[in-house]
């Protein structure tokens, strides 16, 4: 596993997610079988508790690091140091949407590659797929809010391509936030990437039809899941997740999915993972009957179908992993002014940093960044306040041109 700092913790302090690297004595005089391990849960705290005073846990980023320290310091004034640390110190927003930019085009002219050889009926490399999912992966360690933003970049009309690679974004993040390790981050980000693939052997007219589907064309739609489990059943070196999931992902725990029609227990955590991260990003995506809905509009369909349609922890989870104004969000300001949120703030969630773009007739400014957080003042001498999240491309606002030219601020 990788890491950029291997930390003394005290076993009270320990977290779920965190790697423990080492114990305070040799592996052989503990019980525990695996030789690094990640904390899953409280259970796995209290039994290192039993037998160690403290450990030693790899933390895979500063950002991490810090995250720990804030829970844990006792002191406010170095508590408030580590606020301002997080937030502000060396956060170079166009030197972190660079590569993610350039990481995602690389995957996109991949997928797009492997879905249009699908399509002819012909072989695809595997390797090439398993090669860009490591390298995503590698991304979203080192850089996670800027491949997140990646992924509110949305076209006209997604296409099975753009949509498959922002739920694999999504779900390696999410996952991390989850505590997987990073071999399982990759199966999850592989299957993700793939779970949409058996849709090329679909009628393309269906696929791409203008308006709402009928009966018979819903009923050739659904068929894409037994054609991607044919699909990646004959490929070697995938793992069951991989097939699980391009078969499931449309399982409901109710059992009102398809195309088995599994319950509860019968469909595995990462094909309920997959699921949620499926709808939400189709929710907020344009299709060519509707427009995309915003971030929160789409937290309300999946809260309305928690425990029945999707695991109800996974759901809160992921909305509480995924914040109220992802970076990415169009908003607006009770000044009247719009802006582009650029960073969520951990210890703050409702008072991100956000890009000034439009002003309060909704006309160009120049460009201002206001931190939330630090009450920035509005033209009437007010505290900026978000009132409302809008969907990708509100105000005609192309977050594509702001990312190209990396959100620069005039100053």
């Amino acid at each position: 596993m990788k890491h950029l700092k291997r930390v003394k913790v005290f076993s009270e302090d320990l977290q779920s997610g965190m790697f423990v690297a080492e114990l305070d004595r040799d592996w052989s005089e503990s019980s525990f079988l695996l030789q690094g391990f990640v904390i899953e849960g409280p259970e796995d705290v209290e039994e290192v508790k039993k037998q160690c005073e403290f450990v030693y846990v790899d933390f895979r980023s500063d950002e991490e690091f810090k995250h720990y320290k804030l829970k844990t310091t006792r002191s406010t004034s170095y508590k408030q140091s580590l606020e301002g640390q997080s937030f502000d110190a060396g956060y170079n927003l166009r030197a972190k949407l660079k590569p993610a930019l350039s990481r995602r085009r690389k995957s996109s002219r991949l997928m797009k590659g492997v879905l249009d050889k699908i399509m002819l009926g012909e072989d695809f490399d595997i390797q090439g797929v398993k090669d860009s999912v490591k390298d995503n992966v590698k991304q979203v360690l080192e850089n996670e809010e800027a491949m997140l933003m990646m992924t509110m970049l949305k076209s006209a009309n997604e296409d099975i391509a753009e949509h498959a690679l922002n739920v694999s974004i999504l779900a390696i993040g999410f996952a991390q936030a989850l505590g997987l390790s990073q071999t399982q981050l990759e199966d999850v980000g592989m299957s993700a990437l793939l779970h949409d693939i058996g849709q090329m052997r679909v009628d393309q007219k269906v696929i791409r039809k203008q308006g709402k589907l009928n009966q018979n064309e819903r009923m050739e739609v659904v068929k894409h899941t037994q054609f991607g489990f044919d699909l990646l059943s004959a490929k070697r070196d995938l793992t069951p997740s991989c097939i699980d999931v391009a078969l499931s992902h449309h399982e409901r725990l109710s059992g009102q999915g398809y195309p088995r029609g599994l319950k509860g227990d019968q469909i595995s955590k990462i094909v309920r993972l997959v699921s949620i991260i499926d709808v939400f990003d189709s929710l907020t995506s344009h299709q060519s009957y509707r427009k995309g809905l915003s971030v929160m509009e789409a937290y309300k369909v999946l809260m309305a179908g928690k425990g029945t349609h999707f695991d109800e922890n996974m759901v809160l989870k992921f909305i509480e992993w995924r914040s109220i104004y992802p970076p990415g969000s169009i908003v607006e300001m009770e000044s009247g002014e719009v802006g582009i949120v650029v960073k969520t703030n951990q210890q703050h969630k409702l008072k991100p940093r956000v890009l000034l773009v439009l002003d309060e007739y909704k006309q160009p400014r120049r460009e201002r960044m206001v931190d939330l957080a630090k009450f920035d003042l509005d033209p009437e001498s007010k505290p900026y306040k978000i009132i409302k999240a809008f969907e990708n491309s509100a105000f005609g606002i192309d977050l594509q041109d702001y990312a190209e030219k990396g959100l620069k601020i005039h100053t």
